[in-house]
């Protein structure tokens, strides 16, 4: 079983903003009997061998949530709201696979296919999810990706680092990697669902 889990690639989880736009912290709504958070942690968890946790905004609520769970590594970014890339940067630095996945902390629905499905494709720097036309997420990166992500300014984006290698979107029959929670009536529709 263990060496299973060191067989699968680390996931980096993002979890550092205000969800400034949902108007209240959506990371600790309920779903199913647990948070949104956990629910995003308990899905990639089936396909990956550990979650990076990248928090900022409320770290010790999360550092709580998650204290002692053998498969979830947090790691704080002191500087979060710089934005989304400053907390990419900060948890690559953790990742220990030769392949890795970048998550959102907001996605609780993603399926254990679609993780599998990316996995396919063994040649390709970067890996992106693609449901009728339009790219989602996780993303699956080489490791050749994390060194760009890690040479680049906490300023820059995905997409600066991505221009520097070959990239293939995979069409997907799931349109949850599409469905991340950014405002009430979103969440709305997922409890709804």
């Amino acid at each position: 079983m263990i060496s299973k889990m060191k067989s699968r690639p680390d996931c980096v989880m993002l979890a550092a903003g205000e969800s400034s736009r949902m108007g209240g912290w959506k990371l600790s709504l309920p779903l199913d009997g647990k948070t949104l958070i956990e629910r995003s942690v308990d899905s990639v968890l089936e396909a990956c061998g550990r979650v990076i946790l990248v928090t900022g905004y409320r770290a010790e609520d999360l550092e709580a949530l998650f204290f002692g769970h053998k498969r979830v590594k947090l790691v704080r970014n002191p500087e979060y709201e710089r934005g989304m890339f400053s907390s990419i940067r900060v948890g690559a630095e953790e990742v220990c696979t030769e392949r890795f996945f970048i998550a959102l902390g907001d996605m609780p629905l993603v399926e254990k296919e679609v993780f599998s499905e990316l996995l396919l494709y063994k040649d390709i720097p970067a890996v992106i999810p693609k449901y009728r036309g339009k790219k989602g997420h996780p993303l699956l990166l080489k490791r050749e990706v994390r060194d760009i992500i890690l040479r680049l300014g906490p300023d820059r984006s995905m997409r600066d680092a991505l221009a520097f290698v070959a990239t293939l979107a995979v069409p997907v029959e799931s349109r949850n990697v599409l469905l991340d929670i950014d405002e009430q009536e979103d969440y709305e529709k997922l409890v709804d669902r």
